[in-house]
């Protein structure tokens, strides 16, 4: 079963916090408390639905990062993460996920994504970590 990773905007008191959902089980995070690190992750999205809200209706969940597996670290017992690349998500912007040079990275697999707050990163893997 994959877990899904969203920001949840929905109003009420788990707004702006990181959704992590397995089947059933649903946890709420704080993007200042904690680091995500999402293995074998691939940037979902509902591109009809993104379209309609770069359209200019309201917005709704469309968007999510499906992987197998989400460790959640405290951010105080966690070192910065190194950055390779950003991912962004703005349907207000784009219908699609993004990254840097704009490119649509819908549907894209990463073995690694990590969350620094309310961003989505792409880590640098070490030369040390790839030889373990």
């Amino acid at each position: 079963m994959m877990t899904k990773v969203r920001f949840h905007l929905a109003r009420g008191p788990n707004y702006q916090r990181w959704q992590v959902k397995r089947g059933d089980d649903v946890h709420y995070y704080d993007p200042e408390d904690v680091i995500l690190e999402m293995n074998g992750a691939t940037l979902r999205n509902q591109r009809g639905t993104a379209e309609r809200i770069l359209a200019g209706e309201n917005k709704t969940v469309c968007a999510w990062v499906e992987c197998e597996s989400c460790i959640v670290t405290p951010r105080g017992d966690s070192a910065v993460p190194a950055v390779q690349e950003f991912c962004h998500y703005n349907p207000r912007r784009r219908p699609h996920w993004f990254n840097a040079k704009r490119n649509d990275i819908d549907n894209t697999y990463y073995e690694c994504l990590a969350t620094f707050g309310r961003l989505i990163i792409i880590p640098k893997i070490t030369q040390h970590e790839k030889n373990n």
